[in-house]
């Protein structure tokens, strides 16, 4: 009997987290999971309407990036990465390499409820609440607040997951799944952390490799300041005050040996 996509995924996404040692806890800096553990490049970019992320793998050199948009909701920039890394996961992909957006098969329903269960796995989440007191149909509004904050995810996030557990009294979906982010943030003494995460999630962000291998070339006189200021989506100006704050500059260039007496 073939799995459901839910249970696919909650397989594939209960495996990346064995498989580096994540537990049921949060996952509190998905991009450095990404980027720094996994070798997968992320890039945070302005994005057409519509469009929240994108992954492309090359098929001969198994390269890969993740692409995410500039948004004013964290959560839903780290559900994007996680639904995104749930395709490399999954291996959903087009004969090219790359993920076709905007349709909604089963590649992106399992991708969807990966991203689910990688961020907030329900092992995780009932002792969660557990740890706050509370059983099956005992959850408030102030509890789903605390959840979202702790795993970093959407209310809807954190009721289907609920609902799905039998956690939820009846009719309690419908009550909580009009709330939004910045509703729980606001009425529950969390207001200017989301802010900040809403002001971050806007900032375009290359991949980190690539910034680091072009400082490298910068310190080893291989490429200009400008270049590496294109990379980073700023002003040579900028960039060059940022780099003069840390002491960061070209190693010395070995002056040319001069030749001393008559040539023959």
């Amino acid at each position: 009997m073939s799995m459901t996509n839910d249970a696919r995924a909650a397989a594939a996404a209960a495996a990346l987290r064995r498989k580096y040692d994540l537990g049921h806890a949060p996952i509190n800096d998905l991009t450095d999971l990404v980027e720094g553990r996994m070798g997968i490049d992320v890039a945070v970019l302005e994005m057409d309407q519509g469009l929240d992320g994108m992954v492309i793998q090359d098929p001969e050199t198994g390269q890969r990036i993740i692409s995410v948009a500039c948004t004013t909701s964290m959560e839903r920039q780290r559900s994007t990465l996680a639904h995104e890394l749930g395709h490399l996961e999954l291996g959903d992909f087009a004969q090219d390499g790359v993920i076709r957006c905007g349709v909604r098969d089963d590649e992106e329903i399992r991708a969807d409820a990966f991203a689910r269960h990688l961020l907030a796995p329900r092992e995780g989440l009932l002792d969660f609440l557990r740890g706050l007191g509370r059983a099956p149909g005992s959850v408030t509004e102030a509890d789903l607040s605390h959840a979202v904050r702790y795993f970093g995810v959407s209310p809807m996030i954190i009721l289907i997951q609920l609902d799905r557990s039998n956690w939820l009294a009846p009719g309690q979906m419908d009550g909580l799944s009009t709330l939004s982010v910045g509703r729980l943030a606001a009425r529950h003494g969390w207001g200017d952390e989301h802010r900040a995460s809403q002001r971050k999630a806007q900032m375009p962000q290359p991949p980190m490799r690539i910034v680091a291998e072009a400082m490298e070339a910068y310190e080893n006189n291989l490429i200009g300041l400008e270049a590496v200021a294109g990379i980073r989506g700023m002003s040579a100006a900028e960039l060059q005050a940022e780099l003069d704050e840390y002491g960061i500059h070209p190693k010395p260039v070995a002056a040319p040996l001069k030749r001393f007496g008559r040539r023959p």
